[in-house]
């Protein structure tokens, strides 16, 4: 598949990224030289500087054999022009990432029909949307659902008093049908076999039904709450998506917003939210309007550093979760270390959500994990697949990936050796970034 990404920051660098490891030919058009450079010295890709609005570098970089059209940069009108110039080419697949909301919201400029744009981006909008599944449970680092929502994976730390450490997966007994998917250790993510031990402060992916999955945490030492009010810093368009999307759940909202124009500009579109107009990095405001008793405190500024400092203050004054936005992918490893609960990125967010739309084929979606070392893909097993009627047992499965679930008809599994696949199986594949190509190449027909 022939790809061209528009934009070389974040977003199009980790597409690029992992579009190049598996195989694709692809071109991304940069403005700006520095970072055509990084692309150039660290991925295997075709590097074009240059606007992506331009018909002489589209043409350049083979726009008219093109399969897919990705444009994610920081301008949102050149996003939307150049995927219309895209179409204009015979482009069968555009994505365009769209943050102003005048643009995201309006149901007349993103009909596909007339901008020619078969998916829009808003990172603000999946942002908000990860925040609040991570609200509805509180003791993950992350949450991912698939089978239509039947299967749950959550990415948990091992607590120092969880009755599982120092115990052999095949010594763990719980009366549920689950999987340890993966473990990261150390900045280390591996497939864990029966033999291995579970550590303190690992961080285990764990893919069970949703509807077991209280009740295994349970066993893995984790108990879920239910968080009933929440604190936000920062009245941006994160912070005003996720206060809408908490207000549907009945959930307690306050936003602490230091531009005075823009808290009396939310205060108008939120209903039960309380906007309060002050610095969220002054203590004495933060104790007084109660934020250290809080269930949740969100920092949600475009400040990477404030967002951190403010964490860390409500941490200081007893808030049971906090959740910081990291836009710098050199400080997320850190800021758990710290004391903070959870880091999200909204590029990797985005990045993410980019991906389960372009996969092709019989793959119905696909999901960045562990700070994108790892990816969970969903697909349907082909008629003439090499991997069908084995014993999963007998498979020469690549290592470094392992089966979840298997869907047939109505019924999921969660697979042992001794269960086989058939064609239109619905199946659920955890695989370390190495060993997502030869996955994909099993399930070739």
């Amino acid at each position: 598949m022939r790809v061209i990404i528009i934009g070389a920051g974040k977003v199009g660098y980790n597409i690029a990224q992992i579009l190049s490891n598996e195989n694709h030919d692809v071109v991304v058009i940069e403005q700006i030289e520095e970072r055509c450079k990084i692309i150039e010295d660290n991925l295997d890709v075709q590097v074009i500087q240059g606007s992506g609005s331009s018909s002489d570098i589209l043409y350049e970089a083979g726009i008219q054999s093109t399969d897919l059209f990705i444009a994610v940069t920081e301008a949102d009108e050149l996003n939307m022009i150049a995927c219309l110039l895209a179409k204009g080419y015979g482009v069968p697949k555009t994505i365009a990432r769209v943050r102003n909301p005048e643009y995201a919201d309006d149901k007349h400029l993103i009909n596909r029909k007339f901008l020619g744009i078969d998916l829009i981006i808003n990172p603000e909008q999946v942002t908000a949307r990860e925040v609040s599944e991570l609200i509805d449970v509180p003791e993950a680092i992350d949450v991912e659902y698939y089978a239509d929502r039947k299967i749950q994976l959550l990415e948990l730390r091992v607590s120092n008093n969880a009755p599982i450490i120092n115990k052999q997966l095949k010594d763990i007994k719980i009366p549920y049908q689950y999987l340890f998917a993966s473990i990261l250790r150390n900045e280390k993510m591996f497939i864990p076999r029966g033999s291995d031990v579970i550590k303190e402060n690992d961080i285990i992916f764990v893919l069970a039904f949703t509807e077991d999955m209280i009740h295994i945490e349970k066993y893995i030492g984790k108990e879920r709450t239910r968080i009933k009010n929440v604190m936000i810093l920062g009245g941006g368009r994160i912070g005003y998506h996720l206060a809408q999307l908490l207000e549907e759940k009945k959930i307690g909202v306050k936003i602490i917003e230091k531009n005075l124009e823009r808290c009396k500009e939310i205060a108008k579109t939120l209903n039960s939210t309380l906007v309060i107009h002050g610095d969220g990095t002054d203590i004495d405001l933060l104790k007084e309007e109660g934020a250290g008793q809080v269930d949740a405190f969100i920092s949600l500024t475009e400040d990477d550093k404030l967002n951190l400092l403010v964490s860390l203050l409500v941490k200081h004054l007893g808030v049971k979760k906090s959740i910081a936005q990291i836009r710098r992918s050199d400080y997320m490893p850190l800021v758990e270390r710290v004391g903070v609960d959870i880091a999200i990125s909204p590029r990797t967010l985005t990045a993410s959500a980019i991906l389960k739309f372009i996969r092709k084929g019989h793959i119905i979606s696909a999901s960045l994990l562990g700070r994108a070392n790892a990816e969970i893909i969903e697909l349907v097993v082909p008629e003439n697949a090499k991997i069908i009627n084995t014993f999963l047992k007998d498979l020469a499965f690549p290592q470094g990936a392992i089966i979840g679930t298997i869907t047939r008809g109505e019924e999921v599994v969660i697979p042992s050796g001794n269960d086989y696949l058939i064609p239109g199986d619905r199946v659920i594949i955890f695989a370390l970034s190495q060993a997502v190509p030869k996955v994909g190449k099993l399930f070739m027909e």
